[in-house]
């Protein structure tokens, strides 16, 4: 005689979720390492970039006989750069600036996010562990309420990460087309 399951996949197969739990996880921390990584390397390159540029506009360097800021064709596509540069440095940055997402409702907060037991006692977040670890769904609600959190956390820094791309790029565009301008006149 054959068994008939009454329970439903989801009921059983505890594994599963954790595994869901797990990749979602590391896919998240790896989205979130990759967005900072990018927003450092249009930092540094931003960064470079102005000082290069004050040390060339404040040196006197001259390019065919006149200093470079008496030549138009150097000083707007550098002004361009400088300008675009640094505001593009600025969203970067704050991509990579910490920010915590304070969850309003008590319900919203995850128990596992430091920013929500920091400023607890040790017995205070014991105690609101254990009642987390109660219950294979408290847990599971906890994981998703803190994947979610991350979730915000990651659209937040690819929308200033995506910012900073497009003001370098209009830096690099703007400033090739202001000298191709000039020089041609």
């Amino acid at each position: 005689m054959e068994s008939v399951a009454t329970s439903t996949p989801l009921q059983t197969d505890h594994s599963g979720r954790e595994m869901l739990f797990k990749v979602s996880a590391e896919k998240q921390l790896g989205l979130i390492t990759i967005a900072d990584n990018k927003a450092n390397v249009i930092t540094a390159i931003n960064a470079v970039l102005i000082v290069l540029i004050v040390i060339v506009l404040s040196s006197g360097m001259s390019v065919g006989g006149s200093p470079i800021n008496e030549r138009l064709e150097f000083v707007i596509p550098l002004g361009i750069i400088l300008g675009f540069g640094a505001i593009s440095a600025i969203f970067a940055i704050l991509a990579l600036k910490p920010k915590i997402i304070r969850a309003r409702e008590q319900q919203a907060r995850s128990t596992l996010f430091f920013s929500n037991y920091y400023r607890k006692s040790l017995d205070e977040y014991k105690a609101d562990l254990q009642q987390v670890m109660s219950s294979r769904e408290a847990i599971y609600d906890q994981l998703m309420t803190d994947m979610y959190h991350n979730g915000l956390v990651l659209e937040r820094k690819y929308a200033l990460l995506g910012i900073a791309y497009t003001l370098f790029l209009l830096a690099i565009a703007c400033s090739v087309t202001s000298y191709v301008i000039i020089a041609v006149m």
